[in-house]
């Protein structure tokens, strides 16, 4: 913490540290108080009553902060303070949003590969180069947090409602350093669940798989009703009634097949609508 400090006293920026402990087990809170004594109003602590995750924590910090320029960074010294200056310069020279980008992550390697199936995902969600990389070191302007704390989400995801609330971004080389103490807490279920709430929250993949699903039920529908009329006409089929049961019964199968796609075609619309369209009605900056 005092690295940060330092950092802030060379540039001579009006810094402020926000410290979020996420109902930690252990006594972090108590070393809180502790640093909370020794740097007074420069450092920020709160203490969330549940630990809900690593995004929930950011999102309470982003309601404490006060400063111009936010920057978001790990307590695990896998980020250097110092190179807090090139993100922070990045957002001073315009950008809405600056991420740090790694030349070598050193994380494990399945946190790598999980890592790096979100991060596909998200460049596909919001259109991102496949060059461009997300990671948790990150600066960002004032109007970009207040577009997240005015963002309601059951689960959160910290990196897409940034994306959701910027338009300039940039990458700023970083180093990536070894986690110092304990270990990472990403596992295979909070990986997963991370992409289904990328996919559910941020996207119409899910109605757009429905509806093509019912386009190509009601397609195999027409064509067997067309088959079975066509038998009809040219050939003698043995059951009574049959060909005028399959034939009403496709119909109207895909009658609804058809309407739940034109539905789907709808929804779809309207949650893009909601879901890519916040910065539509938002100003980034006035001079």
């Amino acid at each position: 913490m005092q690295q940060l400090f330092d950092v802030g006293k060379t540039n001579d920026w009006d810094l402020q540290v926000v410290v979020i402990d996420d109902a930690s087990p252990d006594d972090t809170w108590a070393v809180l108080k502790r640093a909370k004594e020794v740097y007074g109003t420069k450092l920020r602590i709160a203490r969330v009553f549940t630990n809900g995750g690593q995004h929930r924590a950011i999102q309470a910090g982003f309601t404490l902060v006060t400063g111009d320029i936010v920057v978001t960074m790990d307590d695990d010294l896998q980020h250097r303070p110092e190179d807090v200056v090139n993100l922070v310069d990045a957002v001073c020279s315009g950008y809405d949003l600056a991420i740090g980008s790694y030349s070598q992550k050193k994380h494990s390697q399945f946190r790598n590969t999980a890592g790096g199936f979100i991060d596909r995902l998200i460049k596909r969600i919001f259109k991102l180069p496949p060059s461009f990389e997300l990671t948790s070191f990150r600066a960002m302007k004032r109007s970009v947090v207040e577009g997240v704390l005015a963002q309601t989400s059951e689960r959160p995801y910290i990196t897409a409602m940034l994306l959701a609330n910027s338009s300039n971004r940039l990458n700023v080389p970083v180093v990536h350093k070894r986690r110092a103490h304990g270990s990472s807490n990403y596992t295979l279920a909070r990986s997963l669940s991370l992409a289904a709430s990328l996919i559910f929250s941020y996207s119409a993949y899910p109605i757009v798989f429905v509806a093509a699903l019912c386009a190509l039920a009601f397609s195999f529908s027409a064509a067997l009703g067309v088959g079975t009329i066509w038998r009809a006409v040219t050939e003698n089929i043995g059951v009574p009634g049959w060909a005028s049961l399959v034939v009403v019964t496709t119909f109207f199968n895909g009658l609804i097949l058809l309407a739940l796609l034109v539905y789907g075609i709808y929804l779809s619309r309207i949650y893009l609508t909601v879901v890519s369209g916040r910065l539509s009605n938002r100003l980034a900056e006035i001079d």
